[in-house]
């Protein structure tokens, strides 16, 4: 189904507020660091961007999972390299529960890397099967409004068939006579098979 703009447009600012959330919820409570006001707003326009530009047609769930995959992993670069990003004093920001090393070295990269990978394929899939089910109820609307625009007493019109395609040359021809070598026998058993 290929979507009308409003509903082109909703999907990317749900897309990129879902992406830009979870990536900035994740960054400030994994690394303890503060965001400027601007980058969450530059993420989001950047994804906003991203996901309009994919949001032409319905995609299946591989593909909006490895978006959001992809579009964590920019994200959690960009706030990671973001250059008004400072460490709050102290700790790092509820980060001591995980160990002396990672308060005090601040060795949280590996451990931010798998939240937001964790974060983005859970987010993924669920923007996936959301997106399934929106368009799903998109077509039972369509059809349930355009059903008294029918023809009264006419037949409705069939979908075309398939097309036929050709064989490559790898495949064989089936047999015309597929049972010539089948053997049937009627009857009871010659002999008895319980003694």
């Amino acid at each position: 189904m290929i979507p009308g703009c409003w509903s082109r447009v909703l999907r990317a600012v749900v897309f990129a507020a879902v992406c830009v959330l979870l990536a900035a919820l994740g960054h400030v409570m994994m690394s303890g660091a503060v965001l400027s006001w601007w980058a969450p707003g530059v993420g989001f326009a950047v994804t906003g961007a991203a996901g309009w530009c994919l949001a032409g047609r319905e995609r299946g769930v591989p593909a909006v999972t490895a978006v959001a995959l992809a579009a964590q992993a920019g994200l959690h670069l960009a706030f990671t390299l973001e250059p008004a990003a400072t460490a709050t004093t102290g700790t790092m920001g509820g980060m001591e529960h995980m160990g002396p090393a990672v308060a005090v070295g601040g060795s949280s990269s590996s451990g931010m890397a798998t939240a937001h990978g964790l974060a983005a394929l859970l987010c993924g899939l669920w923007l996936a099967y959301g997106e399934r089910a929106g368009f799903r109820v998109l077509r039972a609307v369509a059809g349930w409004l355009t059903a008294p625009l029918r023809w009264p007493g006419g037949r409705p019109v069939p979908p075309p068939p398939p097309r036929a395609g050709v064989r490559g040359r790898s495949e064989r021809a089936p047999r015309p006579f597929l049972l010539v070598d089948a053997l049937t026998s009627r009857g009871p058993p010659a002999r008895t098979a319980v003694r």
